[in-house]
């Protein structure tokens, strides 16, 4: 009987799941339509799910014997909030994340009831809003809206929910609901498989607000600190961390370096995944162009450390305005067998630190340090 192994990602499976997620609106505090997606697969696949009082969605997979560990990635992305509505349908809102630094006035944006029974409303036009100044300032809007919008109804930029084109693919909320698509698709591997591993998967909140999901969950014990967690994260391309060269293991961000024996554990199970495949592909990096939900774990003393898909157009700024993000579909079809080789192979940070101390222990013997002493006054 052969030996159990994680197979490559089918490109057809992810797909599916990317088609039934991505195109769905998000933005902070509005993430329901997406979780809806996710909660939808993960029922089809016998993975029990859950929500947390504060609405992150909860998932659980174990199966056999395998090391403990999560795995975590944020739902929502930037956009926009009704605040208010006139007689006139003029709406004051507020942008909530980063909002594109360029002027948005005159532009049309994506408009979504807070209901998913009506979904979208239509378009509303920025009368008011530019993202050039303080981030006090720039927040708010100004926007014309269609008869009906209510305050509560959320938007964003009106741009594909998902398009292929030359290797890439191409949405207008990567950041981050590609690292819940990975997920999703990285537990389906295991189930499809009937493979070793015990994974809790959290989909959080409002992390484009200051990580609050990710905070809250912490508070909650929805994540628990016992584990090790790998963080999903969409982070802008830079050298070192290039798009077609497989998904990053990210060993910091702009607030934190990660724990490094998670790391090298991360670093090891990849190793043996790519004796099985060997074209599986990961790179490494600190990437310090921003900061993710992985510096609130680590702050909070988990083993942690993230795993990025390099992106192109960040938040939706591209060269000449607003633009779809894009990552390499390789990129985003390694990182799902990655998470699936994490599970598999097991994520164990004290054993991976006590076996190269012992490597490093042995590396310097008695006839070493009799060799020094003999030479220290040469």
């Amino acid at each position: 009987m052969a030996e159990p192994r994680v197979p490559p990602a089918s490109r057809s499976s992810v797909r599916a799941i990317l088609r039934r997620v991505l195109p769905q609106p998000t933005a902070p505090f509005h993430e329901y339509y997406v979780r809806d997606a996710l909660s939808s697969v993960l029922k089809e696949l016998g993975v029990p799910f859950r929500l947390d009082k504060y609405g992150n969605l909860i998932a659980s997979y174990r199966k056999g014997k395998a090391a403990p560990m999560s795995m975590l990635a944020h739902m929502d992305h930037p956009g926009f909030e009704i605040l208010s509505v006139d007689n006139s349908r003029t709406a004051r809102a507020r942008w909530n994340g980063q909002v594109p630094t360029f002027n948005l006035r005159g532009r049309r944006l994506a408009l979504i009831a807070d209901d998913p029974n009506i979904g979208r409303r239509g378009t509303a036009l920025v009368l008011k809003g530019d993202g050039r100044g303080p981030r006090d300032k720039v927040s708010a809007m100004t926007l014309r809206v269609p008869k009906g919008t209510r305050a509560g109804d959320f938007g964003h930029a009106d741009l594909t929910g998902l398009t292929f084109k030359r290797g890439k693919l191409f949405s207008k909320a990567l950041d981050n609901v590609a690292g819940c698509c990975a997920i999703v698709a990285a537990l389906q591997i295991l189930v499809k498989n009937r493979l070793p591993g015990d994974v809790r998967a959290i989909f959080t909140r409002g992390e484009e607000e200051g990580f609050k999901g990710a905070f809250a969950a912490i508070r909650e014990g929805s994540a628990p600190a016992s584990r090790p967690i790998v963080v999903l994260e969409c982070s802008k391309a830079m050298p070192g961390a290039e798009m077609g060269k497989g998904p990053v293991i990210r060993v910091g961000d702009r607030l934190r370096v990660f724990d490094p024996d998670t790391v090298l554990a991360c670093e090891a199970a990849a190793g043996r995944q790519r004796k099985d495949n060997k074209n599986f592909k990961t790179q490494r990096r600190l990437m310090d162009g921003g900061a993710c939900e992985a510096s609130a774990f680590s702050f909070a003393g988990y083993p942690t450390v993230c795993l990025a898909f390099p992106l192109g157009n960040y938040h939706n700024v591209g060269s000449r305005g607003l633009a779809p993000e894009f990552i390499d579909e390789s990129d985003l079809l390694n990182g799902v067998e990655a998470l699936a080789a994490f599970a598999f192979h097991g994520v164990s940070p004290a054993a991976t630190r006590q076996r190269i101390a012992k490597r490093l222990k042995a590396g310097f013997s008695a006839e070493d340090a009799l060799r020094l002493r003999r030479t220290a006054n040469r």
